[in-house]
Parts: structure tokens; C-alpha cells; sequence
């Protein structure tokens, strides 16, 4: 009796999965032959597609299946004993190369200014706390210490704070930044500009910003630093003239337009630039900008201007090199300055066509990246344009006055070559070639350290007399051409004319002792 109950419940039970079997078999056989038929029309569609797919099925089963890596088959044992003298023998890379003798000697000599920078400073390091005159400082206008522009700036600090903890183009716009922007448009006489927080960074971001790596750059060698990078950053291919020789520039541009001729594809029509300073830091010489306008209007190239340090300096308003030349500042495309030298204040910018700086705004590293100029010296900067524009030839006038001046007076000076353009109030002086010879050191030629030491103690005399001076510092290693030594003067408005005076026989003084030692 169980037996057939048992039976009839399996039967029951078989006639009810009956259907759910019915169920799945039609959704197995559905799904195959929407499979087929996806594969038939693939096929017959895209063959391509089906290959492919083959492929990355073919892939995932390899990856599957293949022998998985065991990173510890092949792992050594060692003993406490032996762990321990591996960590006592180990010794980290440097993370920057030792520093040389020289090298330290310099640091450890490092001139540190006590108080507020000017004309004249208090030293740190000194032994007596006699202020002595700045010749050392990019300080061509006064602008630095001057009383007026600090207290309003002062005053600023209330309004914007000290920083604005923001790029640009995000929250770090201020009402001045746009102001500035709008005052040196105008100053220059351009289109429009755009302003950098800093001024090493503007020249690093506008351009390569502009110039990438099928462009063309035909550039000075005597340029900066700052200008060096940039080029490099860019991946353009580059062009070196002799510093300063529209000879030879005119050569090159000959030679490009040349290789240019019957080219075709993607890169038949670079960019084509020629980068150059306006006043030149290595050299104090200043760029023919009536020469290299009318090259660039004559081979069909751009003209990117550095005018860090003739901004401010050249020109009968200080408008720069367009000023100095009477040039229409639209003739240059990129038109470089900074507002850290002459002004007085922190920051670069770029003047250029509206759709130039505008497009800066999106594409310029140190805009898009980095945080805006501070408030307090925006104003500042405004400031300093604004009294320059308002009594150009208070400044200028004694400015060039004092930079002939000293020039003067540094020539009468036997001994020493002086380097720069007449009115330049950037000087570089450097030992003349017979001074060399006459202290030939018992050890054989001179190198480069050996006459950097003797400039580093013209400098250290001249600091007894009273006058900061400076030894010209590069890095030596990622300079293309590295400049002659020399001591780097810079000549401000606010000198008045005895200290010009002190300053030559200071340095008639240095040089006397100097060189007269046996070496």
C-alpha cells in the first residue's frame, strides 16, 4: 500500500516539473537561435566585427587557463643575521648631487639682508650695523621701499587679505587683477593682457603655450634662463643665432623658408617664431627691434618678446622696447613683462591680441594652475604703473642719468671689460683679459671657479667700503651657453649721484686689492 502511494507521488510530481522542463528547453532553444542569428548577421554585416570578437574570446580563455605567476617561487631565505647586515651596508641615492668646494663656500657665504630691502640695507652677516647701498637689487625705479606705495598696500590687507588660495580661473579673481590687466593693456598700448603670479612662469607658460612640437624657433642665444626653459618645454625645433647679429638671424630665417619650400602633409605650415629678450639679463645689451620687425614682416614669422627687465626701464614712459624704439606695440605677437623688477611688486603678464590672451586663459600652465598674484600686490603693481605713468621723467630721467653715470666712471677703471648698452641700467663687469694674464696663478690657466673667486672677493671688498654687490650666479649645468663671469650692478633712480660716486670707487678699490694679490 505505501509502495503505491510512493509511486503515484513520484508520478504526480514528474507530471508537474513537466512543464517547467517544456519551460526551459524553449528558452535554451530561443537563446540558441538568437545566438545563430546574431552570428549569421554579424557576419554577413561586418565580418570585421566578428573577428574581432573571436579574438577577445579567444583572449579571455587563454588568460584564463594560462600558469598564474607565484611571486614567492622564487624567493630567497635569509637569516636575521644576514637581513641585518644587508640594511647596515645600504646607503640611499642622493637626492641632489654634493655640493663642490666652491659650491659650499658660496652658501656658506650667502649674503642675508636684515629688514626691508631697498637702496640701502642693513646686512645680517656684518659686523657693524652700517646700512650699506644696494647695487645688488633689481630695484631700477625705487619702487621697492618706497613709503607711499607701502602704505596702501598695507592698507589693502584689510580689503583682499594676503592671498587668494585660488587659481584664476576658479575662485582667485580679484576686481584688481582685472583692473591691472585692463591698466597695462593700456600702458603698453596693446590689446589686452593677461596676468601670472609669477614672473619666472610667465615666459615658462606662454611659450609653449603657443609653440609645440612641429613649430619652428628661431632664437638669441644670449637669452635667459627663464627664456631657455621655455624653449625646451615647448618641443619645438629650435634655431640659435649669434647673440644680437640680424646678420646671421637673416641667415637662418633664409635657411627655414627654404626647408619649408614643396612641403606637404600635416606639418607644411608651422608656427614659426623669433624669441628674444628686450633688454637682455645676461649682458645689460638691448634688442634692435626695427631690425627684427622688419625681418619678421620679410620671412612671414611671429615675434615672442621677453621684456622682464626693460619693462619699466626703457622707453621715454618706461613702456619697454616699442617705447624705446617708437614701435606700435601691435608689431610684436607675445609680448612678455614683469612686474618683480622695476615695479616693485611679484608677477609677470603677457600683452597680445585679445583671441592670444584669451586663449591663455585655457591653455596657459602657470594661469590655469597655479594661484593668483595676491591682492595687496596687485595693488602694488597698480600703484607703481600708475606713478610712472603720471611723472615718467622723474624716474627715467634720473635713472639713465645715473646708469651713464656709473658706466662712466666704472671705464676709467683699469682692468675691467663693461658689458651692456650706454643707457642700460643693468652692468656687468667682468676682468678684462690682460688682468688675467697679469695674475696668472702659479697653478696653470684660469678656470671658471678660479675667476668667479676672484669676483666673489671684488665683491667681498666692496661690501667693506659700504656697496652690496653681487657675483653674477647661473646653473651652470642647464645653461645652453654659460655667460663669463662677471659682477652684475644694477643701477637705480633713487641713487643719488655721490652714491653713484661711491659705488665706482668702491669697486676701483675692490679691484685694486683684488688683483694686485699673488696668486
Amino acid at each position: 500500500m505505501e509502495a503505491a502511494t510512493s509511486a503515484d507521488s513520484f508520478a504526480s510530481s514528474a507530471v508537474a516539473d513537466e512543464p517547467s522542463r517544456g519551460f526551459f528547453r524553449t528558452a535554451w532553444d530561443f537563446s540558441f537561435r538568437m545566438v545563430l542569428r546574431y552570428i549569421k548577421n554579424s557576419y554577413k554585416d561586418d565580418p570585421f566585427r566578428t573577428f574581432l570578437e573571436v579574438c577577445l574570446i579567444g583572449f579571455i580563455v587563454w588568460y584564463m587557463t594560462k600558469p598564474k605567476y607565484n611571486i614567492g617561487t622564487n624567493e630567497i631565505e635569509l637569516s636575521e643575521k644576514e637581513i641585518d647586515e644587508l640594511v647596515e651596508e645600504w646607503r640611499p641615492e642622493p637626492l641632489v648631487p654634493a655640493l663642490t668646494e666652491f659650491e659650499r663656500e658660496t652658501l656658506d657665504k650667502a649674503i642675508m639682508i636684515d629688514g626691508p630691502n631697498g637702496t640701502k640695507v642693513r646686512l645680517a652677516s656684518g659686523s657693524n650695523n652700517k646700512p650699506v647701498l644696494n647695487f645688488a637689487s633689481y630695484n631700477f625705479l625705487g619702487f621697492v621701499d618706497s613709503p607711499e606705495l607701502g602704505k596702501h598696500a598695507v592698507e589693502s590687507l584689510r580689503k583682499y587679505g594676503v592671498g587668494t588660495c585660488g587659481p584664476p580661473g576658479f575662485y582667485g579673481t580679484l576686481d584688481v587683477h582685472m583692473e591691472l590687466e585692463k591698466q597695462i593693456a593700456g600702458f603698453i598700448g596693446h590689446s589686452a593682457a593677461i596676468l601670472y603670479s609669477q614672473a619666472f612662469t610667465t615666459t615658462l607658460s606662454v611659450i609653449p603655450c603657443f609653440s609645440k612640437r612641429s613649430d619652428i624657433i628661431v632664437a638669441d642665444e644670449g637669452v635667459n634662463f627663464a627664456v631657455q626653459q621655455a624653449i625646451f618645454l615647448s618641443r619645438s625645433k629650435v634655431y640659435w643665432y649669434k647673440h644680437n647679429d640680424m646678420a646671421d638671424l637673416e641667415r637662418i630665417l633664409k635657411d627655414v623658408n627654404k626647408q619649408l619650400v614643396g612641403r606637404r602633409g600635416k606639418n607644411a605650415l608651422p608656427r614659426k617664431f623669433i624669441v628674444t629678450e628686450g633688454l637682455f639679463q645676461n649682458t645689460g645689451d638691448i634688442s634692435p627691434l626695427t631690425q627684427l620687425v622688419e625681418l619678421k614682416h620679410r620671412y612671414k614669422f611671429r615675434i615672442i618678446l621677453d621684456e622682464s627687465f626693460s619693462f619699466g626701464v626703457l622707453g621715454k614712459r618706461g613702456a619697454g622696447l616699442t617705447d624705446h624704439f617708437n614701435i606700435d606695440p601691435h608689431e610684436i605677437d607675445l609680448l612678455i613683462g614683469a612686474l618683480c623688477f622695476a615695479i616693485g611688486a611679484s608677477g609677470g603678464f603677457c600683452c597680445a591680441d585679445k583671441d592670444l590672451v584669451e586663449h591663455q586663459r585655457l591653455s596657459g600652465a602657470g594661469y590655469c594652475f597655479s594661484a593668483s598674484m595676491p591682492g595687496i600686490l596687485t595693488i602694488a603693481a597698480a600703484d607703481a604703473i600708475h606713478a610712472l605713468e603720471a611723472n615718467p621723467d622723474s624716474y627715467l630721467d634720473n635713472l639713465r642719468d645715473n646708469a651713464v653715470q656709473l658706466r662712466t666712471l666704472l671705464k676709467r677703471i683699469p682692468g675691467l671689460q663693461i658689458d651692456g648698452a650706454a643707457d642700460s641700467p643693468l652692468i656687468h663687469i667682468r676682468l678684462a683679459p690682460d688682468t688675467l694674464v697679469r695674475m696668472k696663478r702659479s697653478g696653470g690657466a684660469w678656470t671658471k671657479t678660479d675667476i668667479d673667486r676672484v669676483l666673489t672677493e671684488v665683491a667681498e671688498e666692496a661690501q667693506k667700503d659700504g656697496v652690496l654687490l653681487t657675483r653674477a650666479m647661473y646653473v651652470d649645468d642647464h645653461e645652453r651657453i654659460l655667460p663669463n663671469s662677471s659682477i652684475r650692478i644694477c643701477v637705480s633712480s633713487a641713487h643719488t649721484r655721490k652714491e653713484v660716486e661711491k659705488c665706482a670707487h668702491a669697486v676701483k678699490s675692490a679691484v685694486s686689492r683684488v688683483t694686485s694679490k699673488k696668486r
